[in-house]
């Protein structure tokens, strides 16, 4: 008898775990590239609007608008993206590349979908696309869908992280379907800015946790989260800040926000990564103490859980 395949072997162990077939399908979707690259090379009215009706390009105008990325048209915000693509030099190449690792590694995809099906909630039934756009951020979510932009340096220095920080997106997908996302333009108020750190601690801090041992398997540590977490100096300072600076922000109690509290977000996320890192850590101490079930869970029931269960994992 012939050895069952690897992937084989893991669907049918999930499968004896599980009372679902798929927690989370995904389709690949990169036709959005096709109409990119053809305006690149070739300017036109006309290709800017089919642009623009593309799904993967109003999805990812909608997230720039709720998170206050931007307040252009969709068609002038993705002449202005297009504008900036056209200044790399090496932009078709990165795109090659890009393409031809995602298509190389459809095995590896795979693996990695399987092994997140195991951080999600007991139930989760839910179908996804993954779309490859250009320009924007790195990755992100929009509207139940996750979103990578190949055309980022980081892919091209290392591909691999094509496929993880796709994973990133995609478990992102399942926590905004357990737990809607937030709008920008409704936060007024210092309780609501603590609720939107709570929300991107939790969200986040699962997300890099779930990729932690595929990442350790595949000798990819080297992104900058991983590389905070696995410093214990470096993750203690950053939990130290972050949670100094929420506490600070939760006794202010339900006051208006000043100009100034805006610049907290960019402390959690671009320039400090402490609602990555502090996430991350929550994560470990209630997986290491309660259990992995208890962790999962927090997904189902919110961020007020996930920030309750870690006082109770001490």
């Amino acid at each position: 008898m012939m050895p069952l395949d690897r992937h084989l072997q893991k669907f049918i162990a999930f499968l004896k775990t599980s009372d679902l077939l798929m927690p989370l399908s995904v389709k690949i979707d990169t036709s959005f590239i096709v109409p990119l690259i053809q305006y690149h090379s070739e300017p036109s009215k006309e290709l800017l609007i089919e642009i623009t009706k593309h799904a993967a390009a109003i999805k990812t105008h909608n997230h720039a608008v709720r998170f206050q990325n931007t307040r252009k048209s969709i068609g002038s915000f993705w002449k202005e993206i297009i504008t900036q693509l056209s200044k790399n030099k090496n932009l078709i190449n990165y795109v090659k590349g890009g393409l031809t690792h995602l298509h190389n590694e459809t095995n590896r995809f795979n693996d990695l979908l399987t092994d997140l099906w195991g951080h999600f909630p007991k139930g989760t039934n839910q179908r996804s696309i993954l779309y490859a756009v250009l320009g924007y951020d790195i990755g992100f979510v929009s509207e139940g869908t996750a979103i990578i932009n190949l055309s980022h340096p980081e892919y091209n220095k290392n591909p691999d992280e094509i496929l993880f920080r796709s994973m990133h997106e995609l478990h992102h997908v399942v926590y905004t379907a357990y737990n809607p996302i937030f709008d920008l333009n409704q936060v007024h108020r210092t309780n609501q800015l603590c609720d939107v750190i709570k929300y991107c601690t939790h969200m986040e801090g699962l997300a890099i946790y779930s990729m932690l041992e595929p990442r350790r398997t595949a000798n990819a540590l080297m992104n900058r989260d991983y590389k905070l977490f696995l410093d214990n100096r470096a993750r203690k300072k950053r939990v130290s800040e972050y949670f100094d600076i929420l506490t600070k922000l939760e006794t202010r109690a339900d006051s208006p926000l000043h100009k100034n509290d805006w610049k907290i977000l960019d402390r959690m996320s671009d320039r400090d990564r402490l609602w990555y890192v502090t996430g991350a850590h929550m994560a470990q101490m209630i997986e290491s103490n309660l259990g992995h079930n208890q962790l999962i869970e927090t997904m189902r029931l919110g961020p007020d859980d996930f920030f309750k269960t870690y006082h109770e994992s001490f």
